[in-house]
């Protein structure tokens, strides 16, 4: 008699639970809904709106594609298959070329995958924004090669000076010095400069080929829009705000308008730090050549890699392999605190000391500024260190900081402060 109670109450307490299960699998969605109404099922996320991977097989019906998932199911919609993304229409083929969804244009290859990016349909050049989930983005359109994101304001005449012919780059007998488009910039403080440099950090992910314009690297005119731009672009922080932990540089190589590369940042910061309008000539260039070139036109002196053990706030240092940053202040044990763009994206770091100690100074100065002046980056990408090679295979160019021939100045003796007092300075308390 107790046995069969027991197992009475067994089964009941197992049908409560098979109830429990079925009303919230009925309570919940079912399926996310795309923006064209179709149901997604379980190959659309209901708030991110990104494809889930399914696995199947492409099926050819004609000389078209239909996709058949490994549990026989027919597909609409979204699909992602591995990294790549496809659309499918009504009737399960997936569609090519550009294709309005909803409300928004999106495109695809003649393979069916998603494409991202500059695209050129007809006459006009259109961008397709990653951020946006590869919706087309109407505020950017490409005409005559240049994207209208930021209208160019020229100055008043009386402002600037321009010349013609100014491609030596070279300070003129009055001291005066001149882009390479001729026009004379503004001389600015070192203050100023490292204020400038801070401006991005812990907003701005790191694009391959950020900062740069399409086809750059031979010419004297290398920087994208954004590098001639006056202030942090709203679609740097749109885009970082997309970007999750596992942000991954190599998937948004060249989309130049998301972020800024290594020479992309420090070419922004010195735009930004020499001018007070948009338009004018720019410093993106190889990382590697920058810290001789900018010493080459007079801006400081040059000092090869390993020929020196002091770091001072302001010094551009460049990698022979191709990375650049900006020093922002040496420690007390040798160790230094840079900012730069460099995976995941603009950030202050601090290196190990020469004999390798990883817990230095500048690396714990530089975890808590990030933390506690830029805590939503630090949440995504906490490590904030960076190794010895940071100390001894990167050459120097050193601010000239007085004399007529000078375009930084140093009233504030930022020159002489450590790391501590620089980012006490520029940023607060730790």
């Amino acid at each position: 008699m107790e046995a069969g109670s027991l197992q009475r109450k067994l089964w009941r307490n197992a049908m409560t639970i098979l109830l429990l299960v079925f009303l919230c699998i009925c309570m919940c969605p079912a399926a996310a809904f795309a923006e064209n109404g179709e149901i997604q099922g379980t190959i659309q996320r209901t708030l991110k709106r990104e494809p889930l991977p399914v696995r199947g097989r492409w099926r050819r019906v004609r000389k078209r594609y239909r996709f058949v998932s490994s549990d026989g199911r027919p597909q609409r919609g979204w699909l992602k298959t591995g990294t790549r993304i496809y659309y499918l229409d009504q009737g399960g083929f997936r569609v090519t070329g550009q294709v309005r969804i909803g409300k928004k244009y999106y495109f695809f290859r003649k393979n069916g995958v998603q494409r991202f990016g500059y695209i050129k349909i007809g006459k006009a050049t259109y961008f397709f924004d990653p951020a946006g989930h590869g919706a087309r983005d109407s505020s950017i359109v490409v005409v005559r090669g240049v994207p209208n994101t930021a209208p160019m304001a020229e100055p008043p005449e009386d402002l600037v000076t321009v010349r013609n012919t100014a491609l030596n780059l070279q300070f003129d007998e009055s001291g005066a010095f001149y882009d390479n488009k001729g026009y004379q910039i503004q001389k600015a403080t070192l203050r100023s400069f490292l204020t400038k440099a801070l401006l991005p950090v812990g907003k701005t992910m790191y694009i391959w080929g950020g900062g740069w314009e399409s086809g750059a690297g031979k010419g004297p005119h290398n920087g994208s829009i954004e590098a001639t731009t006056i202030g942090v672009s709203p679609r740097w922080e749109q885009f970082f705000r997309k970007a999750n932990k596992s942000y991954n540089f190599k998937n948004f190589r060249y989309l130049s308008h998301l972020g800024l590369d290594c020479s992309g940042y420090v070419g922004w910061v010195l735009y930004n730090t020499f001018n007070s309008v948009s338009g004018h000539g720019d410093y993106v260039m190889l990382a590697q050549n920058m810290a001789k070139t900018y010493a080459g036109w007079g801006w400081g002196t040059y000092s090869s890699a390993g020929s020196f053990r002091d770091f001072r706030p302001g010094d551009i240092m460049s990698l022979r392999g191709g990375h650049v940053y900006i020093v922002l202040g040496q420690c007390s044990d040798g160790s230094v605190v840079l900012v730069h763009s460099s995976p995941k994206g603009v950030m202050i770091t601090g290196t190990a000391t020469r004999r390798g100690k990883k817990k230095s100074r500048a690396v714990r100065l530089a975890v808590r500024y990030m933390k506690k002046y830029f805590p939503r980056w630090y949440r995504r990408y906490p490590d904030s260190s960076r190794g010895t090679s940071y100390l001894t295979d990167y050459s120097r160019m050193r601010w000239a900081l007085s004399g007529n021939r000078s375009v930084l100045s140093d009233p504030d003796g930022l020159a002489e402060m450590n790391a501590g007092q620089v980012l006490s300075l520029l940023l607060g308390p730790a």
